[in-house]
């Protein structure tokens, strides 16, 4: 990329992923199995087939005993923002997150659900959160989010939808007989977590991350509303969510096909991999959308949050004006079902 000075740069390429599988919960109450393969999966996708260097790759588990940084909430704040304070004009962020997500009532206003994933300490990262790391990014630079949790529409607030759906006014629930494992921490669930751990009796969320968590607690709640920062006209954030708002994601067990993963990082991996030419951002979410929502058991319906402008654009790769690098599909249009 040209600088002001004329100087040609090299685009630099970025990572931050998230795998969290909770070991610390209940057997059976909320353990996932899959979602540290999914980090490992998406890694080998970006080196590969997108030529990130691994040392430009941050990756945050909380596999017991591992040498590597542990997904907290603070961890993972710090880790993307310094991400995003690195970066240059142009410059191509990735963030990737494979565990639960929650929803959950806004305090201001009971008319709004507001959106956050969960990191290893039962610390959130918000839809407010999101915002403020993409209202941050320099001039031209991208910042691509997969979210393989639940509820995980919507979690760059105020970002325009591109590809999905309204809100449904209920969740799609999980068949009963399924060997899959929904990617949600329900709101009630989530309370009586943070409830048992700061001793305080209080509906509102907010109130007990403040409490545990205080400065690193999410600015939704740390902020008056007037100070919660707005959407800006045209900005760079790019989220490729695994189902609806108001939908769940399946954490698929290990079977002869082969390791336990999330169903939508397995197939936005299958998409990619074995597409020979680049893909735009809104094919990729089409095709996972149509593949996903016609399963028999669980279906999920992902989505895609972004400008009209980078919904055209190619996936993980600036589009340059006046020059042929998107390649186009007979999928140019949302079809819903």
């Amino acid at each position: 990329m040209d600088n002001e000075k004329g100087i040609v740069r090299d685009v630099k390429l970025q990572a931050v992923l998230v795998g969290c599988n909770y070991p610390d919960y209940p057997e059976g109450d909320g353990r996932l199995n899959g979602c540290i393969n999914d980090a490992k999966m998406m890694k080998k996708m970006l080196i590969g087939r997108f030529g990130f260097d691994p040392k430009t790759i941050m990756v945050l588990t909380d596999k017991p005993g591992s040498k590597k940084l542990r997904a907290t909430g603070q961890n993972i704040k710090i880790q993307l923002g310094n991400m995003i304070a690195k970066a240059l004009p142009g410059d191509r962020l990735f963030f990737f997150f494979a565990g639960h997500g929650t929803s959950f009532p806004d305090e201001h206003n009971e008319n709004l659900t507001r959106h956050a994933i969960v990191a290893c300490d039962d610390n959130n990262i918000t839809c407010m959160d999101f915002r403020h790391y993409v209202n941050h990014l320099p001039k031209d630079a991208t910042l691509t989010i997969i979210a393989d949790s639940c509820y995980s529409g919507g979690l760059i607030d105020q970002e325009p939808v591109q590809v999905g759906l309204l809100p449904y006014n209920n969740p799609r629930i999980n068949n009963e007989d399924s060997n899959y494992k929904p990617r949600k921490l329900p709101y009630e669930v989530y309370l009586a977590q943070l409830s048992s751990k700061s001793g305080l009796n209080s509906p509102d969320i907010g109130v007990h991350l403040v409490k545990l968590f205080d400065s690193e607690a999410s600015i939704l709640f740390r902020l008056r509303p007037d100070q919660h920062p707005k959407p800006l006209k045209a900005d760079q954030g790019i989220l490729l969510s695994g189902c609806e708002p108001n939908e769940l994601t399946s954490d698929e067990p290990a079977d002869k096909n082969g390791p336990a993963g999330g169903v939508f990082t397995k197939t936005v991996a299958a998409i990619v991999n074995g597409h020979p030419a680049p893909i735009t951002n809104k094919n990729l979410v089409i095709r996972a959308r149509r593949i996903l929502g016609n399963r028999k058991k669980d279906p999920q319906h992902p989505c895609l949050y972004c400008s009209r402008k980078n919904a055209d654009a190619v996936f993980l790769r600036k589009a340059s004006p006046g020059r042929a690098e998107i390649c186009e599909t007979s999928e140019d249009r949302v079809v819903e079902e």
